[in-house]
């Protein structure tokens, strides 16, 4: 049997970021916001080539839409497995999500 190719660094850093990021929201009873269609998501990534850096991240009960930007470098990082660069990005979700008023400790 053919063992796929692992994935880019890229997609494994999206994917890391977006988890952690989730983790963080419910560990804090922060609820993502229900679907409002079928597709829909409540934390998703930038499709356009300026955009594709930011997670997008729709609470429960707030209208507004959150956007956490990150450099391609830190989600390189985050998908290779550095600890620093996850541990960085860590820090820089919590302290962006508590100068958006969403984390309060």
């Amino acid at each position: 049997m053919l063992t796929p190719p692992p994935q880019p660094p890229d997609d494994r850093g999206t994917r890391w970021l977006q988890t952690k990021l989730e983790e963080i929201l419910a560990n804090n009873a922060i609820a993502l916001a229900p679907p409002r269609f079928e597709g829909d998501a409540a934390c998703y990534w930038g499709t356009e080539q300026d955009t594709h850096t930011i997670l997008y991240v729709r609470l429960a009960g707030d209208p507004d839409l959150k956007a956490l930007q990150f450099t391609s470098t830190m989600i390189a990082g985050c998908g290779s497995g550095l600890y620093l660069m996850q541990s960085q990005a860590l820090f820089l979700m919590r302290r962006t999500l508590r100068k958006m008023g969403v984390l309060h400790t």
